[in-house]
């Protein structure tokens, strides 16, 4: 370093330098979320009656939800593995685990895919006491195996370290085709569905080509490791993705039962547009996994510490002004989709309210589950979980669209205080008190008035001018 400790550019990048680096370039493909992932959603608000809207996310409620026990959170668990194998110098074991986790989630898919196909009929009419979405649930049954395809390859990506590419494969792809194709057609609710499988099948075609490009060669020399358990750490790691999907699916599959589908619809808008603040917290959580597996696996504790921290303060900056204007005025955004929805302006401040507390625990859940503390999240996840089931089984029925956000945002507050206690009880980390410090630190340096060591002399500064 130069005697005034001043790293001249074009020098390494710090730790801090590349993380920075990769939030922007994740997080600015997030930002395709909006035109394409809730332009979906956006669109089929805009387009259906609302009662089709409320029967389009009953449906999509349960389709995400088989969705999720189709993978079981093996690609969750390829994610790490791989980070992991690649962080020791084993990319041959990396290529190992990677077509291991795509055997397991195909043979997981095409159970559910059947079971849910044969079930749709029965759901519709014994559970639902809705006949007429006995086709539009076999309809959605189809979308499992492409999704999850699609879902196989984008873990991979992950691992290797193509965040920003598994991004678009997991998040924006097949929506952003759904947008398109749907401009031009008249959306129904059967239509619907079949556009969301044929996207869903292009975006698991693209996935595996672009997973092939960077998978890591064959080696036959390599020594032939012995196969992590996928199921069972995937079985951890789901817990943490059941209860998103729980979250996201249980709500109007109940709501379906005991309120009518506009109910549902005004919901659904609701949660969407609160979801929109989950861009970052999606994001920071896909870019810091892989970090979090490598750093646990090097036994680097700061490396965890500055990115848990980093995260958290990326994430909550960007957040505030937006959750500020929805909290304000929610009314102006659900009119927006049509005088019906605008009901719902109670439903959205109090699922946004849950949504902050997430918010500011960004990456704590993947901290915990990629350092070796999968347990304690099954343990955090299973609880949460049962808050929620405990709250839908009370709360709409009495209180209807009103009544699941409670239940809703509740589960996000007790999860969210259980992670963090977790990472503070094993891991001796507050990701959010080590947010705040820096900033402190960053403010107070900036507001710092210079020493007369860093003013530069008369001398100095005239010799600049004569040069």
């Amino acid at each position: 370093m130069p005697a005034d400790g001043i790293v001249k550019s074009g020098g390494p990048p710090t730790p801090r330098d590349g993380f920075l680096r990769r939030t922007l370039v994740t997080a600015s493909t997030r930002l395709l979320d909006l035109p394409t992932r809730y332009g979906f959603h956006f669109l089929i608000a805009a387009r259906l009656p609302i009662a089709e809207v409320g029967a389009f996310y009953i449906v999509f409620s349960v389709m995400t939800l088989a969705s999720g026990f189709g993978r079981f959170g093996v690609d969750r668990s390829v994610t790490r593995e791989v980070a992991a194998a690649l962080g020791r110098d084993r990319p041959h074991s990396a290529r190992n685990v990677i077509w291991h986790g795509f055997r397991s989630m195909l043979l997981f898919s095409g159970i559910i895919t059947a079971l849910l196909m044969l079930a749709s009929r029965p759901i519709a009419i014994y559970i639902l006491h809705k006949p007429a979405l006995a086709w539009p649930l076999a309809l959605g049954a189809i979308t499992i195996l492409p999704q999850n395809v699609a879902n196989a390859a984008a873990g991979a990506l992950a691992g290797l370290g193509r965040v920003a590419t598994s991004q678009m494969i997991y998040q924006w792809l097949w929506p952003g085709l759904f947008c398109v194709a749907a401009l031009s057609l008249p959306l129904t609710l059967n239509v619907t569905l079949l556009l969301i499988v044929a996207c869903l099948a292009v975006d698991a075609v693209v996935g595996v080509a672009l997973m092939l490009r960077v998978l890591p060669g064959v080696h036959p020399e390599a020594v032939t490791m012995e196969q992590p358990s996928l199921f069972k750490l995937g079985v951890q790691l789901f817990s943490l993705e059941l209860l998103q999907l729980a979250i996201t699916a249980a709500p109007p599959f109940v709501l379906g039962i005991v309120a009518a589908t506009t109910e549902v619809g005004r919901y659904a808008l609701a949660w969407r547009i609160v979801l929109m603040l989950n861009l970052l917290v999606s994001a920071m959580g896909a870019i810091a996994a892989p970090q979090f597996a490598r750093a646990s696996a090097k036994g680097d504790s700061a490396a965890l510490r500055r990115v848990a921290s980093q995260s958290v303060a990326f994430c909550s900056g960007l957040s505030i002004f937006p959750a500020i204007l929805l909290a304000i005025n929610p009314a102006f955004f659900l009119s927006r989709f049509g005088a019906a929805y605008a009901p719902a302006a109670p439903v959205l401040r109090v699922l946004l309210l849950g949504q902050i507390f997430l918010i500011l625990s960004t990456a704590v859940p993947e901290l915990l589950g990629m350092t070796g503390h999968a347990k304690t999240l099954l343990k955090i996840n299973g609880a949460s979980l049962l808050v929620l089931l405990a709250g839908l089984s009370v709360l709409p029925s009495r209180f209807a669209s009103l009544g699941a956000a409670a239940a809703t945002a509740l589960t996000m507050i007790v999860s969210a205080l259980a992670v963090s206690y977790a990472a503070r009880r094993d891991l001796g980390i507050v990701p959010i008190q080590l947010a705040l410090y820096d900033f402190r630190r960053t403010l107070r340096d900036a507001l710092r008035p210079a020493t007369a060591s860093e003013i530069p002399s008369e001398s100095v500064v005239q010799d600049n001018d004569n040069s």
